[in-house]
């Protein structure tokens, strides 16, 4: 299992540049409602709210005409980073990758010609996004990264990273939502 998070891809104007792209470790997962503990190693962490694709086929080399074939739900995600630390380390420590819970395609009415999420602290919507912001599209990110390295069944796309975070203090609640099913309810500690 791979946690693919592309950096940027959402909001201004599209670029032909593809976005950068990183990986997470399996241990950066963070899911099904567990609370996000606050490390020691760092004063201020930040979470990027994002749409999370889930793959749900084996493949390489994937045309973008058939990308929509090798995902199969969507859920909020929020790429966690860790201020003032570099690199790896401040992106894909443990538990950077907060999961929301999965709704299937067919579950999920588009808006505005994409997919609308919010993100709440303590009750109050502290982001709202649609998939129609992004630069590439996820059937374009499917394509690009599958270039790259074959896709595997339980396979996670981060499809964004807003350029503006949300601040993760201890002792708040996340909420999150997604074209109005609840995905994300955990708390900071």
């Amino acid at each position: 299992m791979k946690i693919i998070s592309v950096l940027g891809n959402y909001g201004g104007d599209a670029s032909d540049a593809m976005p950068e792209v990183y990986l997470m470790g399996d241990s950066s997962l963070l899911k099904d409602g567990k609370p996000f503990f606050v490390p020691d190693f760092a004063t201020r962490f930040v979470a990027y709210p994002t749409v999370v694709a889930r793959v749900c086929r084996l493949g390489k080399n994937i045309a973008r005409k058939f990308a929509s074939r090798y995902y199969d739900s969507f859920t909020v995600g929020l790429a966690v980073e860790a201020e003032g630390i570099e690199g790896a380390l401040g992106m894909a420590f443990d538990g950077a990758a907060i999961l929301g819970d999965f709704v299937e395609t067919g579950e999920l009415p588009m808006a505005d010609g994409g997919m609308a999420y919010d993100v709440a602290v303590d009750g109050k919507v502290c982001f709202s996004g649609n998939t129609a912001m992004l630069q590439h599209g996820i059937d374009e990110l499917v394509e690009y990264v599958s270039r790259y390295m074959t896709l595997k069944i339980g396979d996670y796309i981060y499809v964004s990273r807003p350029s503006e975070g949300i601040s993760l203090d201890i002792d708040t609640r996340l909420t999150a939502t997604l074209a109005g099913h609840e995905v994300v309810k955990m708390k900071v500690k």
